[in-house]
């Protein structure tokens, strides 16, 4: 099925004015390639870009930017008509003309073509010859469908993400089958539009690798959106049924609904790009700290594609490595950095560093928890929030935050800041927070983080 979307100019650049060598070829016209352009802008690279679909990629059509629209549209209370009407406009109808404008803006070569890689430094799309004396792949990730017997059959009954971020019916009744991050924030959506949602996960709790308490309030703020949240459950088939859709558990229970979406996670797909021509197996890469593909010259890969963490922020942040590799010093790697994310729920989650899983061997780490109220919660009646730090004994420093509360995704800044500093926490001890804010919380956390170190220093 072609991927919705429309632009007024989504025509190659002509023919006739366009070079076919260049520095750089980007395969892939995403967040990260549109980052790259922006980092390679003023340094005289040439570039191509290939890109069959919106030039923009998944963020600002299908994921990011309309899933906070929409979920910003439940806590003001817009209708469904009012959320979708607003985000279609937050989404430019899908209409890509200004990421393509703001591309070749900057110098690129649009070729609204898929690529495939021919040689160590030639390209073919769409039967033209392309040379570049680097090839970079950003060409994102895919959804994973399950094998699930029967979920072949749903036809248009079946969902992914795209389809309930551009959908314009509301589905009275709507069986999630994941409660990740995705599965999480559109039942959190759709509940709140007026659906009737049942989200099914296989993890025992939600977000079983983070702080316990942090899974256990999660599930908390599903159950006030309306959610009915199932956890530790196997999906053993789905049928088509007369009005809708039928997904069974393993464990004989039934979940009735309008439509069943899929969202058990992305995965890139690097099987369609040519990789063994230069003698790669495309599920088998070597990959380096700045996203170069070993033993292959000028090969990189970025973003989503490169298999690690699949946030944007990331993505714009390995277009930066890659520049720096490309026309700079060659210094910068994609682990320079501690990763922050979010959920962006009712109210939201951060997760800055390593989970509570990486953590639970490393005899050095010691985590304190805080759960407190700080005025701001009580001026603008919000729920409280709760925050858990780790810290490293040898180093007295956070290596890993992880919270829920009100405005938390704004709270992570001054986290990463801490994390990457290294900062001790004496000195973090010693900062003001503004009065009154939510980040007065932050206050009580060190001091927690601080007494958690010294009692085990002491022990």
């Amino acid at each position: 099925m072609p991927r919705p979307g429309i632009a007024s100019d989504r025509d190659n650049d002509p023919p006739g004015d366009r070079e076919s060598d260049f520095d750089v070829a980007i395969i892939g016209g995403g967040s990260a390639s549109e980052a790259l352009l922006r980092e390679l802008d003023g340094t005289g690279t040439s570039v191509v870009m290939f890109e069959p679909h919106l030039v923009g990629g998944e963020c600002p059509f299908f994921a990011c930017i309309p899933s906070k629209g929409l979920l910003h549209d439940v806590r003001t209370g817009r209708t469904w008509d009012e959320a979708v009407a607003r985000r279609d406009e937050l989404v430019n109808h899908l209409d890509d003309s200004e990421h393509r404008e703001d591309a070749r803006g900057l110098g690129a070569t649009i070729v609204s073509a898929t690529a495939t890689i021919t040689g160590p430094n030639t390209l073919d799309a769409d039967g033209a010859q392309y040379t570049a004396a680097a090839i970079v792949i950003a060409i994102g990730a895919e959804v994973v469908i399950p094998d699930i017997d029967g979920l072949d059959t749903l036809g248009d009954r079946m969902w992914t993400s795209e389809d309930a971020l551009t959908a314009h019916v509301r589905p009275q009744r709507l069986a999630i089958i994941g409660g990740g991050v995705i599965g999480s924030e559109i039942a959190q959506m759709y509940s709140g539009l007026g659906s009737e949602v049942t989200m099914v996960d296989s993890s025992p709790r939600p977000a079983d690798d983070l702080h316990p308490e942090v899974g256990r309030l999660i599930a908390e703020s599903h159950e006030r959106a309306g959610i009915t949240a199932i956890y530790g459950a196997q999906v053993a088939a789905c049928e088509r049924t007369e009005h809708g859709v039928r997904v069974e558990l393993a464990d004989g229970r039934n979940v009735e609904a309008d439509i069943a979406l899929v969202a058990i996670g992305r995965k890139p797909d690097l099987s369609r790009l040519g990789l063994d021509v230069l003698g790669l197996d495309h599920d088998d890469l070597e990959v380096d700290h700045a996203g170069r593909i070993t033993g292959t010259g000028s090969l990189w890969v970025m973003g989503d594609a490169a298999g690690r963490q699949q946030y944007t922020h990331v993505a714009n942040r390995h277009a930066a490595v890659v520049a720096n590799h490309l026309t700079g010093d060659g210094s910068r790697s994609y682990d320079e950095a501690v990763v922050p994310a979010c959920i962006f729920i009712d109210p939201p989650v951060f997760v800055i560093g390593d989970t509570y899983d990486d953590l639970s061997d490393d005899g050095d780490v010691v985590w304190s928890e805080t759960s407190v109220r700080v005025p701001r919660f009580s001026t603008d009646e919000l729920p409280d929030g709760f925050v858990a730090l780790a810290g490293r004994r040898s180093t007295n420093t956070i290596v890993a935050a992880h919270g829920i509360g009100p405005r938390f995704d704004e709270l992570s800044h001054a986290l990463v800041i801490a994390i990457d500093g290294a900062v001790p926490i004496d000195v973090l001890q010693r900062t003001i927070q503004p009065f009154p804010t939510i980040g007065e919380i932050l206050d009580v956390a060190f001091d927690a983080l601080a007494d958690a170190l010294a009692a085990t220093t002491d022990d």
